[in-house]
């Protein structure tokens, strides 16, 4: 079967502090995530500063680049999201624009990610204010996230 490149969202401005871990963490509250990846130099072996994160369904990462788009803070860098593949990040700036991307084809040593895989390495909390945003339609089967206000990092 054809792997999907609508269920794989971009993730890009990543810091190369933020571990697969922290990023799973945000990026489960819109729905299951079934791959995430952090490519990284092979001769430094430091993060790119981009990921991909594969979603069940189109539907779910649609909702999760709306949901995070200019909403996602690590480090003091606004993250950027995609559906891997199109040429913009989803926001209102005409000024943002990427190169197309799309999922790496060669194999990646196997990484189970769960919830009890690891303890975070990074410094995070979330802001205690409430924040009104435009609500993102829910697409069935995916219960609302749990954060709704900027995530922040302490450096």
């Amino acid at each position: 079967m054809a792997e999907n490149p609508n269920c794989t969202v971009y993730v890009g401005n990543l810091d190369e502090r933020v571990c697969d871990r922290v990023l799973y963490d945000i990026l489960i509250q819109a729905g299951r995530v079934v791959d995430l990846y952090i490519p990284r130099d092979k001769e430094t072996d430091k993060p790119k500063g981009f990921a991909f994160a594969k979603y069940e369904t189109e539907e779910i990462a649609d909702y999760a680049v709306k949901l995070f788009s200019g909403l996602v803070t690590l480090y003091n860098r606004t993250l950027k999201f995609a559906i891997s593949g199109q040429d913009k990040p989803y926001n209102n700036s005409p000024i943002a624009t990427l190169p197309a991307l799309n999922i790496p084809s060669r194999p990646r040593p196997d990484k189970e990610i769960s919830p009890n895989s690891a303890r975070l390495s990074t410094s995070c909390l979330f802001s205690q204010h409430q924040t009104s945003y435009a609500q993102v339609p829910v697409p069935p089967g995916v219960s609302p996230p749990i954060i709704t206000t900027s995530i922040v990092t302490r450096i």
